[in-house]
């Protein structure tokens, strides 16, 4: 979805640049900056944004769903501020002949609007999210649009008054064209635009398809998405304040590259303290190398809203092809070689024909990749990668000797860039994701990159499911032991004591139970003859998987009454009938995008509207990176409501190696559910007959500065498990899940 909001942005930004060229093209540029100042006030009627809970139209392809939203919601006023910056770059162009120097180059102002940018994306999780509501963060946001309407308004009205009978640029004469030549005074030919947009390109669609990457296979780290991007913006803030990369971080970029795209093939997800910063570098000298170029071949003042034009078209070409076309076509994430492959072709051709020879590179493999897969694949991922490693270094020496004598790559340069995409491609076909576990199919949606592995233990061979780097749940291959639930479901853990004590209370002969968050279908497991269970399911893959490659769910299709809704869970939920439900269980928090709409104040009040009197709500809440206890904990205390967590680690290497995995689970009751409740016995404790000092369920109690989210407040930065920070209520980073 983050990736589907910068497509947004990025086309949103195309389309103000072109407003900008067409309106600096009909007017002049001191009459067009009036004019857009106007049109900003009048914007202001389509503010504030209309806020309301994440969804989309039944039946909708999730991600045009999502840009349907955006732009009914905020796309006229984003659209308006984004022709903001050329038009005053082309009106303080107006005033070069008034002593202005400044305007001879006006593209600082682009390195003040991505500093701008860069301040935005920084300030807004750090500052404004913790201390604001979205209230509060709306109202904030009109005001600041309305002072930017003003001000441009007021520009415009200063130009005129100021450059009144100045002559226009295009009539400026000699003086034009001296600064004109002083950036390189040519006719803007067709190829030199779709340059320009190439430039711009390779780095916006390598900012979809790292943050692709690393969130999904190295690091799924809350706001980890947020870095490149910011990267990205320093980069144009670099080329176009003139600090340029020299000739030698072409290499280093190169064998950056081949290391980059060696560790994704192989698998290689962990360390992720390297292999963040290689990822990240290899973007960031790319994007940096990319964006210089362009800054370079910037044309005079007069093209100035034709050069934005051309750089927006590319960025959005760039976004829409890496966030909506790459995960229809790819399996994995082989957007992102693909990438660096053409940047380096690109950023190596200095006069000659490197860039051809690097394609071919590219091109060849693929194709027999594509025809002839396995026999390619024989090739061996050892042998390529060091084929790869071996042939960049006779690039890297190879192409300056050859160069220096003749300015065109020499035959060492041609071998290397060949040898060295097609080493790389040879090993995009490799199907290891680390040792030991083999990759049975593979699928990528709106919502992420979906695997199903198998692997062998000392106690048997399983199969999985992995969403980036976080398992959903695994099966025992073996046919006697393929309904026992495993991973964070098992009998003998949280999961197992709940439905054991459920199947003791209740005495309703069909018990209804809710579950949010499919997975593989793990608790259907616990289905009973007269059951009625619902499952809530986001992604459509999930939910195809879940009865293709494990048989839970179909077992229980077999013995009780079983029903998949798709959906918005929450979404779904309010056409349930109230006290519809027995039991209801949260099983939609273990991976790093943790649906925040699923945990407010709001959220937790409807689902007690669909429990029965003396129902239960459980929650998952094992996390790598976040710590929810507090939270929950927080929005118990604030409804009046039971609470109960068990952190259970403690698992010999035996029960590790048949598929059980640590987890954290909470139980949350109305008060009137339990009467032992005051004792602090939980009711699971209460039916077994448990003593207080021996019940696993400890209770969860609120206290001071724990966390209450609403549909209108939440703060992500309160529940990360920051290193330095020794966690609440004893609990333990989990070493996996």
């Amino acid at each position: 979805m983050w990736n589907t909001c910068l497509a947004f942005f990025q086309a949103t930004l195309l389309l103000g640049y072109l407003w900008a060229d067409r309106l600096g093209r009909g007017l002049n540029p001191r009459m067009g900056v009036l004019i857009h100042g106007i049109l900003l006030l009048v914007g202001l009627r389509l503010l504030p944004f209309q806020l309301g809970i994440p969804g989309q139209p039944e039946g909708w392809w999730p991600p045009l769903a999502l840009l349907a939203n955006l732009t009914l919601g905020a796309g006229v006023p984003l659209f308006l501020l984004s022709a903001t910056t050329p038009l005053l770059q082309r009106g303080l162009a107006a005033r070069g002949v008034a002593g202005q120097r400044e305007a001879l180059d006006p593209y600082f102002l682009y390195v003040a609007s991505n500093a701008g940018s860069l301040g935005g994306l920084l300030g807004y999780p750090l500052v404004l999210e913790p201390r604001l509501s979205l209230a509060w963060q709306t109202l904030l946001w009109t005001g600041s649009y309305a002072l930017v309407a003003a001000l441009v308004l007021l520009s415009g009205v200063g130009l005129l008054l100021s450059c009144n009978g100045v002559a226009e640029p295009q009539e400026r004469g000699a003086d034009s064209q001296g600064s004109s030549a002083a950036l390189g005074n040519w006719a803007v030919s067709w190829r030199e635009r779709w340059r320009w947009a190439g430039l711009a390109f390779l780095p916006a669609g390598l900012l979809v398809a790292v943050t692709t990457l690393l969130t999904t296979d190295v690091a799924a780290v809350p706001l980890l998405w947020a870095i490149p991007l910011g990267i990205y913006l320093l980069t144009f803030m670099l080329a176009f304040g003139g600090i340029h990369p020299n000739k030698g971080v072409l290499g280093t970029t190169a064998l950056l590259a081949c290391g980059a795209v060696g560790t994704q093939v192989l698998g290689w997800v962990r360390p992720g303290f390297l292999l963040l910063p290689l990822h990240l570098t290899t973007f960031g000298l790319v994007s940096w190398g990319c964006h210089s170029r362009l800054a370079c071949r910037r044309p005079p003042v007069e093209q100035l809203t034709q050069f934005y034009l051309w750089l927006a078209l590319g960025g959005s070409l760039g976004g829409m092809f890496s966030a909506l076309l790459a995960p229809q076509v790819f399996e994995t994430v082989l957007e992102y070689p693909l990438l660096l492959g053409m940047s380096l072709a690109v950023l190596g051709a200095q006069g000659g024909r490197v860039g051809l020879w690097l394609g071919l590179g590219l091109l060849l493999p693929l194709l027999l990749l594509h025809f002839q897969p396995q026999a390619l694949l024989q090739v061996g991922a050892g042998v390529g990668l060091a084929l790869g490693w071996a042939v960049l270094a006779l690039l890297v020496s190879g192409e300056s000797r050859s160069q220096q004598q003749s300015g065109a790559p020499g035959w060492q340069a041609k071998v290397g860039w060949v040898g060295a995409m097609a080493g790389l491609v040879v090993l995009l076909g490799q199907p290891w994701l680390q040792p030991g576990l083999q990759v049975i199919h593979s699928e990528r949606s709106a919502f992420g990159l979906n695997r199903i592995v198998e692997y062998r233990t000392e106690q048997g061979s399983f199969r999985g499911l992995l969403h980036g780097t976080t398992l959903h749940g695994s099966q025992n291959l073996d046919p006697e032991k393929a309904l026992e639930p495993l991973t964070y479901f098992s009998r003998s853990g949280p999961v197992g004591q709940v439905f054991a004590a459920f199947r003791a209370q209740t005495v309703d002969p069909m018990p209804a139970i809710a579950v949010l968050g499919l997975g593989i279908g793990t608790l259907a497991a616990y289905a009973e003859p007269g059951d009625e269970w619902t499952f809530f399911e986001l992604d459509p893959t999930v939910v195809d998987w879940a009865s293709r490659y494990f048989s839970y769910l179909r077992w229980a299709q077999a013995r009780a009454q079983v029903q998949v809704i798709l959906g918005d869970a929450r979404l779904s939920l309010k056409g349930i009938p109230e006290g519809s439900y027995d039991l209801m269980v949260m099983d939609a928090f273990s991976s790093d995008a943790v649906p925040v709409h699923l945990l407010t104040q709001e959220a937790l009040a409807l689902y007690l509207s669909k429990l029965k009197p003396h129902g239960w709500l459980l929650f998952n809440i094992t996390n790598r990176h976040l710590d929810l206890a507090p939270l929950l904990a927080g929005l118990a205390g604030s409804l009046q409501l039971h609470a109960w967590h068990q952190d259970h680690r403690d698992l010999s290497p035996e029960q590790r190696q048949a598929g059980l995995a640590p987890s954290h689970w909470v139980l949350l009751s109305p008060r009137d559910a339990s009467t032992t409740a005051s004792a602090g016995r939980s009711p699971l404790a209460q039916n077994s007959g448990v003593l207080q000092e021996l019940d696993p369920w400890q209770p969860l109690l609120p206290q001071a500065g724990d966390p209450v989210w609403r549909d209108d407040f939440s703060n992500l930065l309160q529940v990360i498990r920051w290193p330095w920070i020794p966690l609440p209520r004893g609990i333990q980073i989990p070493s996996s899940g």
